[in-house]
């Protein structure tokens, strides 16, 4: 673990269980095999991505990572996001 991050294990907790989370979630939701629990599941992965962008602002914020690291980490949360509304709009259709 980078130095600068020791001091705050509880936020990299809760970042390691949300982005976890995600793919938990929606391969949960493929194997139950009904529509309706697909689509909570990824409502629940969708709440992780959220939960994960939220802590990495605030290690932006706190400046406790390098810029680059946290807007590469930023741009893919955005994307898996951007995946998991496209999905739900697709299957609420």
């Amino acid at each position: 673990m980078e130095p600068r991050l020791a001091k705050h294990f509880a936020l990299i907790d809760q970042i390691r269980r949300a982005g976890v989370s995600i793919p938990a979630n929606i391969a949960e939701g493929y194997a139950l095999a009904t529509k309706a629990q697909f689509i909570r599941c990824l409502r629940i992965a969708l709440g992780s991505a959220a939960e994960l962008n939220s802590h990495l602002m605030l290690l932006k914020s706190l400046s406790i990572l390098p810029e680059p690291m946290v807007a590469e980490s930023l741009a893919f949360v955005d994307r898996e996001i951007s995946i998991i509304v496209g999905l739900l709009r697709k299957l609420d259709r």
